[in-house]
């Protein structure tokens, strides 16, 4: 990576710097960023990463972002809004788990769960097939992604492994919890419920 951020074949951009980041970030922790180690594996002056991001916050916020708009891929495809909805939490969960270090970070903060952002706009279109009127729409979704996001906070630091037990304990307990979500979605949207 060094030697493409020095080459004249692709300059030093925030996106490069992003992605670097992440690789560090993922390897060794949040902890071990700085931006003089970022500097070095990018192969460039320390200074230069500041006309790109101001400090380390602003990287861990854009590596944060550039994660969550990640899941612009993600389709849930036709079927029941139930498997839908699952879809959306296993796809969820997968990008989390593929950045566990920086996931850990980021549901430390209040605003990793963007509304506008591409799950968002899934979880409100799926809640909408559903059945759930409009003025329930965002209620139940955010607080959806908060219990999503709080399940996968626990699995990522180990939480619901010492809780339920070795052996496959976060794949057990994360079915059990989107069965749990999803029956509760299905009793606000049952027959002759008044919400």
């Amino acid at each position: 990576m060094a030697e493409s951020a020095k080459s004249g074949d692709q300059r030093l951009t925030r996106d490069v710097i992003l992605r670097s980041a992440l690789r560090i970030v993922d390897a060794d922790g949040v902890e071990s960023l700085s931006m003089r180690k970022l500097a070095a594996d990018l192969g460039v002056n320390p200074m230069s990463l500041y006309h790109h991001v101001e400090n380390k916050a602003a990287l861990l916020d854009g590596m944060t972002r550039l994660i969550t708009e990640g899941a612009e891929h993600i389709e849930v495809g036709d079927g029941p809004w139930q498997e839908q909805l699952r879809r959306l939490a296993y796809e969820f969960r997968a990008l989390s788990l593929a950045h566990r270090n920086l996931i850990r970070y980021a549901f430390t903060t209040d605003d990793v769960i963007q509304r506008g952002g591409p799950m968002w706009r899934t979880l409100c279109a799926v809640l909408r097939g559903a059945g759930l009127p409009e003025p329930e729409v965002e209620r139940t979704g955010a607080v959806c992604a908060v219990l999503v996001g709080g399940l996968l906070h626990t699995e990522v630091n180990g939480t619901m492994r010492r809780l339920i037990g070795a052996g496959k304990a976060d794949d057990t307990g994360f079915a059990l919890a989107v069965d749990l979500l999803i029956d509760g979605v299905a009793a606000r949207v049952g027959p002759g419920r008044v919400l």
